[in-house]
């Protein structure tokens, strides 16, 4: 019987190390982790002009492929990231829509609210969401990464392959503007 640690939570590098080893339980573990951000992002970025899940599970995919090359350096998220913002971005230049094969981890959690819940979150999020989705696409990329995702600005510069100092613009101008916007509904 393995034993289980309840008190210790593996972090994300700890379990990159074991799926490099080849253990899968460690992937499906991370996949379960990020794959809820990762899809946010994607449909946020895509704005319905491509299909999110396809292009959360072929980011996955490629990162799982490669993970020889993930140097560390940043959070593994950071990293499942950049490579989902430059799928997108390939997607857009080629004016391609991204397709791979599903990933369906065993025993998916449900991570969907309780359908009141959803509701009053939509009411009070409408607004907001209208206007991200009118910001700018790097600008969204970076303010999404920040609030959502809890990435820290060279993340996010890592991620969207900028500056620092440009990530840290990109997510104060972002939320000007939103402010801006909102208070004029008002």
């Amino acid at each position: 019987m393995q034993r289980v640690n309840l008190l210790v939570r593996e972090t994300d590098e700890d379990l990159v190390s074991r799926a490099r080893g080849g253990d899968r339980e460690a992937e499906r573990v991370l996949i379960q982790r990020l794959y809820p951000g990762v899809h946010t992002l994607a449909a946020r970025l895509l704005r319905g002009g491509g299909s999110a899940v396809d292009a959360t599970q072929e980011a996955f995919l490629r990162a799982f492929s490669r993970l020889e090359q993930f140097d560390g350096n940043h959070r593994f998220s950071a990293w499942v990231f950049k490579i989902l913002v430059n799928l997108i971005r390939d997607e857009f230049r080629r004016g391609t829509r991204v397709a791979s094969a599903e990933i369906v981890p065993d025993d998916w959690p449900a991570h969907g609210p309780v359908p009141v819940e959803a509701a009053i979150r939509e009411e009070n999020f409408g607004r907001v969401r209208a206007e991200l989705d009118r910001l700018p696409d790097d600008m969204r990329a970076a303010l999404l990464l920040h609030f959502q995702e809890g990435l820290g600005g060279k993340e996010i510069a890592y991620a969207l392959g900028i500056t620092y100092d440009a990530a840290r613009l990109k997510i104060s101008r972002a939320v000007a503007k939103l402010r801006e916007r909102l208070g004029e509904e008002k």
